[in-house]
């Protein structure tokens, strides 16, 4: 009897592989892989601006695979489009260009707001939260404000709400958010990388530099918006600020 039951168990188990199996080839064929490219073409800079047609399949992607396995929930009164996920999931995939095996396994979804928001969650334009990432119970979650999502895109200043939590993830993917995401930067770099930090954040706090007050809240969030910075305006980092720009290069592999 117990064999018999054994034998059952492991026949429902292969079912439901089989199900899900089928579930996930359908979802990817069901997936508008035309419409997609479409928008990469017409809505994302630095898709444009790859080079060669190998790294440009490559990213694409990388992208529908991102849109694939995250679940995308509008909170409230928002309603989001395919270019919303194009673009968050071109966020996620724009830092780790380099690292084409890279996969985050600290996203599952990404909850959306029609605007800005407080700790409290509330939507309202003069709430000064456009951006977080889960903790606790919420660890593999993002919340985004959808207004702040498409603003980074088309506004082209410097400030890119969605990557900017996406590099929180990985800082965050050794374990702990600390400004040092080990899985980039080689071990003899990461006290120069914080001298560099704590001296940026110095300097913000004197009213010596050009970069966002935000960043001097703490170490990670002097990462993540100085990875911004990074790959929204490079020229812009490299003349003000060639060493950090130096050190982030090495790290993101994005110039050569």
């Amino acid at each position: 009897m117990g064999v018999i039951i054994m034998l059952i168990f492991l026949g429902v188990i292969v079912y439901l592989l089989k199900i899900s199996s089928r579930k996930e080839t359908k979802l990817l064929e069901t997936l508008p892989v035309e419409d997609i490219l479409r928008l990469l073409e017409d809505h994302v800079d630095f898709y444009k601006a790859i080079q060669t047609p190998e790294r440009k399949e490559t990213f694409k992607n990388r992208v529908i695979r991102f849109i694939q396995n995250v679940r995308f929930t509008d909170v409230d009164t928002a309603r989001h489009t395919l270019l919303d996920e194009v673009l968050i999931a071109s966020s996620a995939i724009i830092p780790l260009i380099a690292y084409p095996d890279w996969e985050y396994q600290n996203i599952r979804e990404i909850l959306l707001y029609d605007d800005h928001f407080n700790l409290d969650y509330q939507v309202n334009e003069k709430n000064h939260i456009m951006g977080m990432v889960g903790d606790g119970a919420m660890n593999d979650t993002m919340i985004l404000s959808l207004r702040a999502l498409r603003e980074g895109f088309e506004k082209k200043d410097g400030s890119q709400t969605a990557l900017h939590e996406f590099v929180h993830l990985i800082d965050k993917a050794d374990g702990v958010a600390d400004g040092v995401p080990e899985y980039l930067i080689p071990k003899s770099l990461i006290e120069p990388w914080l001298r560099h930090i704590r001296a940026g954040i110095i300097d913000i706090k004197q009213n010596d530099s050009e970069i966002n007050p935000y960043a001097a809240t703490n170490e990670q969030e002097f990462f993540a918006v100085i990875s911004e910075y990074f790959f929204e305006k490079p020229q812009l980092l490299q003349r003000h600020h060639p060493q950090l720009y130096e050190m982030l290069n090495r790290m993101f592999k994005r110039y050569p």
